[in-house]
């Protein structure tokens, strides 16, 4: 039978680069997923006044940087979505739309100690399995795991869940100040998307 999954990556994508689209092609071989949706963030106003580009260029964006991997849909939903936008509320939905597909939600190792931060993180475990990238500098341990809020079943899941591909420490914050500062090449950057944002002038291009 073939897989049916689905599967959620998230995140500003400001922008989106090379190894957002490693990311999702390693989950998209790994997990047993026939869909990869990525949703760009919604607009924050205190992320907008501090210079991240509005959702409409971060979806085309997107939509530029995940083009041509079978498989993967760019989701509007967040950026669409009046008012705070949460990660809990768009795994509701797409478990309502979708009750009985496996649902995973990837996310990078180094946003896995702020996981308890996040709205309702019990209930993020209940919806959906969620998965790990590997960031650098940032191991995923069972002493790591132990000193969050997390019950012993969710330790283990999140130990057990991890996507394997070398970490690397590709950041889009380094990229937009590289491009604030005149720097023209960045290999980090796909083409297409070098292509679109310096035609929008996005980070002072």
């Amino acid at each position: 039978m073939d897989p049916d999954g689905l599967a959620l990556l998230g995140g500003a994508f400001d922008p989106p680069h090379r190894t957002h689209r490693r990311i999702a092609e390693a989950a998209l071989l790994q997990l047993p997923i026939a869909e990869l949706r990525v949703v760009p963030a919604g607009d924050h106003p205190h992320k907008l006044a501090a210079g991240m580009a509005p959702g409409s260029h971060r979806l085309a964006m997107c939509q530029c940087a995940f083009a041509g991997l079978t498989g993967v849909v760019v989701d509007d939903r967040e950026i669409r979505r009046a008012g705070r936008s949460f990660t809990v509320d768009t795994l509701q939905e797409l478990r309502d739309a979708n009750p009985q597909r496996p649902l995973f939600f990837v996310i990078g190792a180094d946003n896995l100690p702020l996981l308890p931060t996040w709205r309702d993180h019990h209930r993020i475990l209940r919806l959906c399995t969620v998965t790990t990238f590997p960031r650098a500098d940032h191991p995923i341990t069972p002493a790591i795991l132990r000193s969050l809020d997390l019950a012993p079943q969710e330790q283990e899941q999140l130990l057990r869940n991890q996507l394997i591909l070398p970490p690397d420490e590709v950041s889009a914050t380094a990229i937009r100040a590289a491009l604030r500062a005149g720097a023209k090449d960045l290999p980090e950057l796909l083409p297409a998307v070098e292509h679109y944002l310096r035609q929008h002038h996005l980070y002072g291009t």
